[in-house]
């Protein structure tokens, strides 16, 4: 996997519409995180601690990870039903 493959940037082309060459690492100034290049359906989403879980694996971190942190907010914001209630040991 690529940075950007998780970018809006990226043109079906394959290639960054800002005109950034493919980054050797997970790193590019101008990473543009989208739900839907996480989830392949905006269903399968379950929450932050998810796309946390997945970027840390494909080597996200920093400005990054922010992003797709941040990303995430915003989802759940504008699709507050979206989001797996938390379930609590406590009955």
């Amino acid at each position: 996997m690529t940075l950007c493959e998780f970018c809006v940037l990226q043109q079906k082309d394959k290639q960054c519409s800002y005109g950034h060459s493919t980054p050797k690492k997970m790193r590019c100034p101008d990473f543009t995180p989208a739900i839907e290049r996480f989830c392949a359906t905006p269903a399968d989403y379950t929450g932050r601690e998810q796309l946390r879980q997945m970027a840390l694996f494909f080597g996200l971190a920093g400005k990054e990870l922010r992003r797709v942190l941040a990303m995430s907010e915003v989802w759940r914001e504008a699709h507050p039903a979206a989001e797996a209630p938390l379930t609590s040991d406590r009955g």
